[in-house]
């Protein structure tokens, strides 16, 4: 990885190796927090499927015990996929935030302003909103 002297005086001190694996784990955890948006798209179809095609129709009392079931048991399996994804980003976000404390440690590197410079590198890069406090 390319990083120039001026922008990131910090970062070039770090072999490209090191600070590679470091980008990598960044751009898996934000791979990660963006699939969050495939299931609040999901719920949105979901909703619209359900306004336009079920809701406001005259079913029987059968029916409509059906479509509160199907209903219910889809809700219950979003709140699930996304207390998945918040687990799964919750260890990825910690996994990324022991690899850069050990990396600042490592090489003796004031973490604050080393966390300054791999925020605007990343985000510069990948986007996102970078990493909190290490």
């Amino acid at each position: 990885m390319n990083v120039n002297q001026q922008e990131f005086p910090i970062l070039t001190t770090l072999p490209p190796q090191e600070l590679q694996a470091q980008v990598d784990s960044y751009i898996l955890f934000m791979k990660t927090t963006y699939n969050v948006r495939y299931v609040g798209f999901a719920v949105a179809g979901l909703f619209g499927i359900y306004s336009i095609f079920i809701a406001g129709k005259r079913v029987t009392y059968s029916e409509k015990n059906i479509i509160e079931m199907t209903m219910l048991t889809l809700g219950v399996l979003i709140i699930a996929i996304l207390i998945w994804f918040l687990v799964s980003i919750l260890k990825k976000n910690a996994a990324l935030k022991k690899g850069l404390r050990a990396t600042a440690e490592k090489h003796a590197l004031d973490k604050k302003s080393f966390l300054k410079e791999f925020n605007s590198l990343v985000i510069a890069q990948h986007g996102g909103k970078g990493v909190y406090k290490i």
